[in-house]
């Protein structure tokens, strides 16, 4: 009986996954649409960034990708904005150029652990704060955006 048990949680929390599914990250261009996994993402070369931020105590340990590293991957042709689009409909936009220029990751952990929904993930476009003091500003912060869930590019 107890086997039986154990054998059900299992496929419980099996089915339970699949219908929650992966997190993923749609990055898209026009007609052109990637979508990209937690495993996905963290199979690219990762960077840590240690920083502090308005929003969190001290500093923190993020990892993943860097922004550029991804979007390069994509394939650009002529692209010159970017949207960040959030869970709960929070977008911000801004120059590609510019954006791409902050040093930014995509981080898909936090103190190596795999960030959850609850805890702003599963992705966050971390700024390195600390190592580049004149990002610590609000112009720059708007593009800090938890529960990332999709990249625009557009011309």
């Amino acid at each position: 009986m107890k086997t039986l048990l154990i054998f059900m949680a299992v496929i419980m929390s099996s089915v339970s996954a699949m219908a929650i599914g992966a997190p993923a990250l749609e990055i898209s261009s026009g007609d052109q649409k990637l979508i990209l996994e937690r495993e996905e993402l963290e199979a690219f070369p990762q960077t840590t960034v240690i920083t502090r931020s308005p929003y969190f105590d001290g500093e923190v340990a993020f990892s993943g990708p860097t922004l550029k590293r991804i979007i390069e991957n994509f394939g650009l042709s002529g692209e010159t904005q970017i949207t960040f689009h959030a869970l709960n409909d929070y977008q911000v936009r801004g120059n590609l150029e510019e954006v791409l220029g902050l040093d930014a990751i995509i981080a898909t952990r936090i103190n190596s652990n795999p960030m959850s929904i609850r805890e702003r993930g599963p992705f966050w476009i971390i700024l390195p704060l600390s190592d580049r003091p004149e990002l610590d500003d609000e112009n720059y912060h708007r593009f800090m955006v938890w529960q990332l869930n999709a990249i625009r590019l557009e011309k």
